[in-house]
């Protein structure tokens, strides 16, 4: 290639001297007007393609040898390939495909790759833009999240710490009035034994300056008081594994002259007009409350008169009278329990967290809640809560973490403060003490033969004297049992005239109120003297 040293200016590869105008892509020279046309005879076997030389920078004018064949250069296209050829290529490999010039490859690649860059301009740049702020947006909303979960598990934490420091209160409370209570009877023992001493020690003093004669005129004359030797309770303590002995003198014998009748007798029957029967619970020794299939509460008293009718929703699965003469009552479906107040106002006294069943109000006033049913899921237990309705306790495993309930329906308490439920899927009472320890488990332990179905137990309740009632609705029964579970004795059969006892309570007098589920009949007993 011939160029000035002063202009740097092309010049014609043939003469030299005049600037070259025309470029021949197959040969590679650079030619001025006259000589393209001498250029055009020489014969070349690819033919000769003379542009202007300013078009030669243009892609598809640039020589570009084939990668296969290095010394050809590439001349055409493949269109079904969509490759760039050379003659080679095209004899050994294309020569039965279509033929096209290199420019139309070139121009169809361009558009492609323009059509391509367009797209990731616009498509793609938008889609990651918005990925970025999905990114964005997921942190900030996991963070958020978490930051809910950890807000929940410290009040969560701190619901639980109030919890216990109230159940602490309470307990401390309870030892400390316990302990008074204890302490303030050994004083009374301690002084009346004091006392006793000291009248003992007059006497023996009286006694030894007697002369014979005089203890003869006098022995008829003075007796000694009596003095009943007393005995060494065990007080457990709040941990049910130690007890501590403390001295609590009291009489030999119960306090109570009450005591077992050979047989119960009936005081009064009443045919209601409900389908059937179910709950029952004594208001005092002249009338209870009353509920069966279907809504509605009836009070009624002995003669089976209505002294009032209360309204509900759905029918109840448990009543009890609280110690200020309200009544309250569970609806299951609503999870739902209700007080109704003595000028009949109802209020929701608790929301249960799962559907509350049969229920008592304890002698301090609290209230035992059964709920729960363990076949699927693991919910069964008894829950305590305040008067108020505030939640203070759960019982639900054993000290060894197993499950106490499956399905328990019905409970009271004893006057040792025993908790005993009814289990149905058990077919046993459950009996737990104060701190939720299981006591132990009664199957109606009597021999087999007494029995004509599998023991199945519904209403339970308790007297003065801590007898556990009973009633085995399968068998037609009443049992009574003691506060350890020992059976003592049936204190109502079929032979008595009872049909499906479903649930009983005891009044204040320690009478036996029952209800039959068909018969739909409330019957009182005495079967204490």
């Amino acid at each position: 290639m011939a160029r000035s040293q002063a202009q740097d200016v092309i010049r014609c590869q043939y003469c030299e001297d005049d600037p070259a105008v025309f470029h021949c892509v197959p040969c590679g020279d650079e030619l001025c007007p006259p000589c393209k046309l001498f250029h055009l005879k020489s014969k070349v076997p690819s033919g000769h393609n003379i542009i202007r030389l300013s078009e030669r920078l243009h892609p598809t004018n640039q020589i570009k040898m084939c990668d296969v064949h290095s010394t050809k250069a590439y001349e055409a296209c493949c269109k079904d390939c969509q490759v760039p050829v050379c003659i080679t290529c095209i004899q050994e490999v294309h020569s039965e495909h279509a033929i096209g010039k290199i420019q139309e490859l070139y121009e169809k690649q361009k558009t492609e790759t323009a059509d391509e860059l367009t797209k990731m301009k616009t498509q793609l740049k938008s889609e990651i833009i918005q990925r970025i702020k999905d990114f964005k947006l997921g942190k900030n909303e996991i963070k958020s999240a978490h930051e809910n979960v950890r807000e929940k598990m410290k009040k969560q934490a701190q619901d639980l710490i109030d919890h216990i420091r109230v159940i602490l209160k309470e307990a401390l409370h309870e030892s400390e009035k316990d302990e008074r209570k204890t302490r303030e009877e050994i004083s009374r023992h301690k002084a009346e034994a004091e006392k006793f001493e000291q009248n003992l020690d007059q006497l023996i003093e009286k006694f030894e300056t007697l002369t014979i004669g005089q203890i003869n005129k006098s022995q008829n004359k003075h007796q000694f008081g009596k003095f009943m030797a007393g005995k060494v309770h065990y007080v457990k303590s709040l941990d049910e594994n130690s007890q501590h002995i403390l001295p609590s003198l009291s009489a030999r014998g119960s306090t109570s002259n009450k005591r077992v009748l050979g047989r119960s007798v009936k005081i009064s029957k009443t045919k209601t007009q409900m389908k059937k029967l179910y709950h029952v619970s004594c208001r005092d020794e002249r009338s209870a409350y009353i509920s069966g299939d279907g809504p509605g509460i009836q009070l009624i008293d002995r003669s089976g008169t209505e002294l009032d009718n209360i309204s509900t929703d759905r029918e109840p699965e448990g009543l009890a009278v609280m110690k200020e003469g309200s009544l309250i009552y569970s609806d299951q479906d609503n999870k739902v329990i209700y007080r109704v107040s003595l000028n009949k106002q109802k209020t929701k006294l608790i929301n249960a967290e799962y559907g509350p069943r049969g229920l008592c109000c304890t002698r301090s006033g609290d209230i035992l809640v059964c709920m729960g049913f363990s076949l699927i899921i693991y919910t069964a237990r008894v829950v305590k809560y305040s008067s108020s309705g505030r939640k203070i306790q759960e019982f639900q495993t054993d000290q060894n973490g197993e499950g106490l309930f499956i399905h328990p329906r019905l409970v009271c308490e004893n006057v040792n403060e025993d908790i005993c439920v009814t289990d149905w899927n058990l077919c046993k009472v459950v009996v737990l003490n104060k701190g939720g320890s299981l006591r132990f488990k009664y199957e109606g332990n009597v021999p087999s033969r007494m029995l004509k179905a599998t023991f199945n137990p519904h209403g339970v309740a308790t007297d003065s004297l801590g007898h556990i009632l009973i009633a085995d609705r399968a068998n037609n029964t009443v049992h009574l049992i003691s506060q350890d579970g020992d059976f003592l004795s049936y204190i109502l059969t079929e032979d008595d005239g009872i049909s499906q006892p479903y649930g009983i309570s005891v009044d204040t007098s320690d009478n036996l109120c029952l209800v039959e589920q068909d018969k739909a009949c409330v019957k009182v007993y005495q079967y204490l003297s």
